[in-house]
């Protein structure tokens, strides 16, 4: 480096200057040659300063359009004076690109003379991938359209894709049964419900640990003689526990059968993301699962009451609670009903009590009928009767007791049985984020009182 290339600069005092900056930085003439780089951007672009010394920044560029535009924009003496820092792809003497956040510009001396450019750069590459990883990730898992074990594949997708490992794997650990869930791999080898000894698995060690576990070459680390580098010869292995409400469930991992860079933390943090969401996403499947088999057994039970063909007092009573702790879990919404036959007791006086129950069979044949698919309707008791309404708010519960209301006016039952009128009064009432079980029902019923107190056969509701 000579002294009349930097206009006089002293070049052992400009080297000790920005040898050791942390950063990179990188020093051009004014024609955009290469007369200096500290230790950090030797490191970064992987030249030493006798290779670069007076090439062309352009070969530092990973697209030539960009060295162009740069120098229309930022590296020419009549380039606006701008600290705004940008980022742009660089390439390294591998042949590996990266994208650099980048600031500097001209330098001039006290007499306002350009002397040089200087550039200092930064890798932004880890940060703006864990940037695109946690946007895909937030698309996967508030996507609607996807299903359970869509979601879980595009995670396992996207840690493949990111961690730049082939294999991806979603197991289940049962005592020292490793089962695959789901998997990812290149050649379709592995497959779901496949099992294996979970001490011949990498996964062994995440468990013992309790934590991630990150080995980028296996068989120059300490884990060389491991049973799964001896059997499947994976170089690099990346994994940590999914724990499903609070309990181990079992891993998600990555691998290859070829080494890789070593992990940093953000790899490691980025990973403890991706399990947490699975964790998550297993709960709320678990979930809606007890909570279908909840439904099919009440679905079951509910000839318990043999008069009306619904569902006894006690069953709908769990299915309260089953649907209110789920709506709080989720945020979902629920609306309860509570239901009572008017003047019921002048019925079974005047007309006797087999036309009484023939009023409430009526009326569970006409739910069956009418009811939503996915609504629960139960005998409170006597003539009282409880309906839930799963993720619907009041004005959709209005429209299908309405209808129920005025089937149950019209029904044969009045033309069969002169002067007998059946209508109901009900209270409506939706569940609030502070409500139980307990809650909703006593404000339904007080809605009930309220449809009683003002006259008879009609709805209630907050």
């Amino acid at each position: 480096m000579a002294n009349d290339t930097l206009s006089g600069l002293d070049s052992q005092t400009l080297a000790h200057v920005f040898e050791h900056i942390d950063m990179a930085v990188v020093i051009a003439t004014l024609e955009r040659k290469v007369v200096f780089m500290n230790a950090a951007a030797r490191t970064l672009f992987r030249y030493s300063n006798e290779e670069i010394y007076n090439q062309s920044t352009a070969q530092l560029y990973a697209d030539e359009e960009d060295f162009v535009r740069l120098g229309q924009e930022r590296f020419n003496t009549n380039a606006a004076d701008t600290k705004e820092p940008y980022v742009v792809r660089y390439i390294n003497a591998a042949g590996e690109s990266f994208q650099g956040q980048t600031s500097g510009g001209l330098i001039k001396n006290s007499q306002d003379k350009p002397l040089f450019f200087v550039a200092i750069i930064q890798d932004d590459s880890a940060r703006l991938a864990a940037e695109e990883v946690l946007n895909r990730l937030h698309s996967i898992t508030s996507s609607r359209q996807l299903t359970y074990s869509e979601r879980i594949q595009a995670i396992l997708e996207l840690g493949t894709s990111h961690f730049g490992l082939p294999i991806g794997i979603f197991s289940k650990i049962s005592g020292e049964q490793y089962v695959i869930q789901q998997v990812v791999h290149p050649e379709d080898t592995l497959k779901p419900g496949m099992t294996f000894e979970l001490g011949g698995t990498y996964c062994s060690l995440v468990y013992q640990a309790n934590d991630v576990q990150g080995f980028s070459h296996v068989s120059e680390s300490q884990i060389a003689t491991h049973p799964c580098f001896e059997n499947f010869g994976l170089e690099a292995y990346l994994g940590a526990p999914v724990f499903v409400d609070g309990e181990r469930y079992g891993t998600l991992n990555f691998s290859s059968i070829c080494p890789t860079r070593a992990f940093i933390r953000q790899d490691i943090e980025i990973l403890r993301l991706l399990a947490e969401w699975v964790g998550h996403d297993v709960a709320r499947e678990q979930d809606f699962k007890a909570l279908e088999t909840a439904h099919d057994q009440m679905e079951v039970l509910a000839n318990t009451d043999s008069l009306t063909g619904l569902a006894s007092r006690s069953c709908i009573e769990q299915a309260l609670r089953d649907q209110v702790t789920f709506a709080l879990k989720y945020s979902k919404e629920l609306t309860v009903a509570i239901m009572d036959f008017d003047h019921f007791k002048s019925v079974n006086d005047r007309f006797g009590h087999h036309v009484g129950d023939e009023v409430l069979a009526h009326f569970g044949d006409l739910v069956s009928l009418m009811g939503r698919k996915g609504d629960f309707y139960g005998r409170w008791g006597g003539e009282e009767f409880i309906a839930l309404f799963p993720d619907t708010k009041v004005a959709g519960v209005l429209i299908a007791l309405n209808r129920l209301m005025d089937s149950l006016r019209q029904s044969d039952l009045s033309k069969q049985y002169h002067g007998l009128t059946l209508t109901l009064s009900i209270g409506v009432t939706e569940m609030l984020s502070s409500d139980n079980a307990e809650t909703i029902v006593q404000r339904a019923d007080q809605l009930l009182y309220q449809a009683k107190a003002q006259g008879r056969d009609q709805i209630q509701h907050d």
